[in-house]
């Protein structure tokens, strides 16, 4: 497993590191999707400023599009934030917001942590 994930009140973080596989970008939704808490969170962080190689496709991002896709019915105001900072993780993020361009979701991507949680503060405050 190449990521941690951690709940706030509100949301929760995901921070991925080393190396990013198709399995670890489905399993991390799935490790949520099965959560009781899911149903009330405001805002998702995804952060993969510490993946050092990128081995995920661009199916497995369209994969997991369409598992939250599935989850904005149960959840139609969440917002996600990715934080990017590399010319390949900011590909990647890039991957994942257009396959989610028809979703109800509030999908940015952000340089910084800070950044990403000033606006999930913002808009869920």
């Amino acid at each position: 497993m190449a990521y941690t994930i951690t709940w706030r009140a509100a949301g929760v973080v995901w921070t991925f590191h080393g190396l990013l596989t198709n399995e670890d970008v489905i399993q991390a939704n799935l490790d949520i999707y099965g959560d009781r808490r899911f149903d009330d969170l405001s805002y998702q962080i995804v952060d993969i400023t510490r993946v050092e190689r990128f081995e995920a496709s661009p199916e497995a991002m369209e994969e997991a599009a369409s598992m939250d896709e599935a989850a904005s019915l149960h959840n139609a105001h969440l917002m996600v934030a990715v934080v990017a900072d590399s010319a390949a993780a900011l590909e990647v993020a890039q991957q994942y917001e257009s396959a989610m361009k028809m979703s109800p979701w509030r999908i940015e991507i952000f340089r910084s942590m800070e950044d990403a949680e000033n606006w999930v503060g913002f808009l869920a405050g």
